[in-house]
């Protein structure tokens, strides 16, 4: 008997224990830093405070599908690729159609609502590559586009503005994508971007950017936009696959597109 009860306050003991422990260990960590903590972000003591209130906003990547009946309908055309992304803003997965290129490799793309409606038409490029994400970086429901198109030879890294009611694009960024990979700085190939270092309140999207930079860009690309004085640096994550020297970029803050936009106009 006297060793059942010997036994009992020794098991009560050890859960008392193992509880305070939890408890401690849980009164250890500080919920605001493991929300907030952005992913492999430069000076990330520099930067947790500023996190505060806002949330890391992601690139939207468009996801390939295999193209339905109904656009196969729709359309009437033969569709080579199709793609699925909320390009509207309104919340619902959209289409954007690829038809097969001519000689010249020259096809078309559609652009499809959820309820099936051709918002625009555009050409699309056989030859080179060419990359896109969405993100949505001002007041206005759709989002804008991060687009890389180039070739061997270099490429141009734009941040593009939609206008979904006349279909025409609108420039408003050439940048120097810079990717942080363990607090090192690479250059920014497409293939190797996850995503965009930007933050969000709710009302404003922030991009972690610099206007202090020694990057000179001579490849076969544009270096000297007519509406830009400077080309900004604009930080990713994601892995690097290749080695691209040292990059001497200074003071990196956070900015708004319009804020960038103001500060590099010609």
């Amino acid at each position: 008997m006297k060793l059942k009860l010997l036994l009992s306050i020794i098991t009560i003991g050890l859960l008392i224990s193992c509880k305070d422990a939890l408890k401690q260990e849980k009164k250890s960590v500080k919920p605001d830093a493991v929300k907030l903590k952005p992913k492999e972000i430069i000076n990330e003591t520099e930067t947790a405070d500023s996190l505060k209130g806002y949330k890391i906003v992601d690139l939207i990547s468009p996801k390939k599908i295999p193209a339905t009946k109904e656009l196969l309908n729709y359309l009437g055309e033969k569709i080579e690729k199709t793609e699925t992304v909320d390009f509207n803003g309104d919340g619902i997965l959209d289409y954007i159609c690829q038809t097969k290129s001519d000689s010249l490799g020259i096809g078309n793309e559609y652009w499809i609502s959820s309820d099936y409606k051709t918002i625009k038409k555009t050409k699309y490029y056989s030859d080179g590559f060419y990359y896109r994400w969405f993100i949505n970086l001002d007041n206005d429901p759709e989002p804008e586009m991060f687009e890389v198109i180039g070739d061997e030879d270099g490429a141009d890294y734009i941040i593009t503005d939609q206008n979904l009611i006349t279909g025409k694009n609108t420039t408003l960024q050439y940048i120097n994508p810079i990717i942080i990979e363990n607090n090192k700085k690479y250059w920014g190939y497409a293939w190797d971007i996850k995503s965009i270092i930007a933050r969000t309140n709710g009302t404003v999207t922030e991009l972690f950017c610099s206007l202090n930079h020694t990057i000179i860009r001579d490849g076969n690309e544009e270096y000297d936009p007519k509406h830009q004085k400077q080309m900004p640096v604009l930080f990713f994550t994601g892995h690097h696959t290749q080695e691209s020297g040292d990059h001497d970029i200074q003071k990196p803050q956070w900015l708004t597109l319009e804020e960038i936009i103001k500060r590099t106009k010609r």
